[in-house]
């Protein structure tokens, strides 16, 4: 039970009502003049606290992207771009908005509509994607554009603090933790999907068709692989 409640109380806002109707027009209006952001989110806005992305001193990890509002920009299935500040909700995988910096009025956007995401906090940026060949709703993370493109998505789950002892023998955390569970995909230049794993095994099979550059590569590099690395071997297969 503690888990759900932990749960709810970070990531369900504190209370939702309807647009007020003295917003101006133009504050929904995409930046390129396209679409209407009211027809891109819930139609209703939501009251989100400045404070809204704090969490419990000592907590490890975290469920939103950012630990604030940051800049970015949204387009939606129509091509229309909306920019504002955002936030990532990485449990949910829901993305809040808002279009007006004075307001704690935020929106939680239609993620059926999304297809494309650009967030920047001015020292770390990201890319989400809708990849077509997965059917689905999800945003992948960009990590490399090219003939075979790499993305991630990240699941994260709460993890509540589970510390006893008996005054003689300890078990578990004392702290509470948001865990990231990251899971990698090639796209082929067909547009096909396949999930890879940072395992030399996984790499090989998925990449079965560049044998020869991939042998080279691990030759050439001997590291541990992480994501930096597979970035890296998938860059070079672009080449």
């Amino acid at each position: 039970m503690r888990k759900l409640k932990i749960v709810f109380v970070l990531s369900t806002v504190v209370s939702i009502h309807a647009v007020a109707q003295n917003n101006s027009v133009n504050l929904f209006q995409s930046s390129d003049g396209r679409g209407d952001f009211r027809n891109f989110s819930f139609q209703t806005s939501i009251i989100m606290q400045r404070n809204h992305f704090a969490q419990k001193a000592n907590t490890v990890g975290n469920q939103y992207l950012f630990t604030d509002w940051v800049r970015g920009s949204v387009v939606d299935s129509k091509g229309a771009k909306f920019d504002g500040l955002f936030n990532l909700d990485k449990i949910g995988q829901n993305l809040y908005l808002k279009l007006d910096t004075s307001s704690n009025n935020a929106f939680m956007v239609d993620k059926q509509q999304v297809q494309f995401v650009s967030l920047s906090d001015g020292s770390a940026s990201y890319e989400f994607e809708k990849i077509p060949s997965m059917k689905n709703d999800k945003l992948y993370c960009t990590l490399v554009k090219g003939k075979y493109s790499l993305y991630s998505f990240a699941k994260t789950k709460f993890i509540a603090s589970n510390y006893s002892t008996n005054g003689i023998a300890t078990s578990g955390n004392l702290y509470d933790e948001f865990k990231d569970e990251v899971s990698y995909y090639v796209i082929f230049p067909d547009g096909t999907s396949k999930e890879i794993s940072l395992k030399k095994k996984s790499i090989k099979s998925v990449l079965e068709a560049e044998k020869e550059k991939i042998d080279l590569f691990f030759k050439s590099n001997e590291f541990a692989l992480d994501e930096n690395s597979l970035k890296s071997l998938i860059k070079s297969l672009n080449q």
